[in-house]
């Protein structure tokens, strides 16, 4: 999504070792990742009300006005990887992601969370951030774009932004603070609500 350097033959296939390495990889991540999600309870549970949690009015308030400049602005940038696409697909992907994915990271780096969340978190995020963008190129033009680097530096950065901000909740004082930030004993799972919505990864003591 970012710009392109100026290159002689855009069609030309990169069918190196290490890219096909690296292609084979986040093509066998990604189920695997998947499958994990499937099959955690706790996981499951909790998206069950991930959706009320996107829907508050103020967080797609923010994501519908960036979601459309970030689609339709590439008709306008010196670009050729930014096109629909890549721009609706990532912010959508960003959405829908990268909130659970923010929060659960800070959970596991707490040691809320086992490490197996940590996983199936980073590999939501590298491949909204990173490999949805480079499949939708590679079948598009018929070559792993160059840009596949630049991309997988900077995209992350945006899509953790985004996870922070939608964390962001009102507690029953008014304070502001990160959905995921609470920590008052082991961890039960409850459905607790605030001001800002469903608080989805907050615990309490038993």
């Amino acid at each position: 999504m970012f710009g392109s350097p100026a290159i002689d033959d855009r069609n030309q296939l990169v069918d190196s070792y290490p890219f096909l390495v690296y292609l084979f990889l986040w093509i066998i991540l990604i189920p695997i990742a998947l499958v994990g999600a499937a099959v955690g309870r706790r996981i499951t549970f909790e998206l069950r009300y991930y959706r009320a949690f996107l829907c508050i009015p103020w967080k797609l308030a923010v994501f519908i006005p960036a979601a459309l400049f970030v689609t339709l602005a590439g008709q306008f940038a010196f670009d050729d990887t930014w096109d629909v696409v890549t721009g609706g697909g990532m912010s959508l992907l960003t959405y829908l992601t990268a909130p659970w994915s923010v929060a659960v990271a800070c959970l596991v780096a707490t040691g809320r969370r086992p490490l197996r969340h940590g996983f199936i978190a980073l590999v939501a995020c590298l491949f909204s951030a990173s490999w949805f963008y480079d499949g939708w190129l590679l079948l598009r033009d018929g070559s792993y774009t160059p840009m596949w680097l630049p991309n997988l530096l900077l995209s992350p950065f945006l899509y953790v932004a985004g996870g922070t901000l939608w964390n962001l909740e009102i507690d029953a004082q008014g304070r502001p603070i990160f959905g995921f930030s609470e920590k008052t004993g082991p961890p039960r799972q409850e459905r607790r609500r605030s001001v800002g919505g469903w608080r989805w990864c907050a615990y309490r003591r038993s």
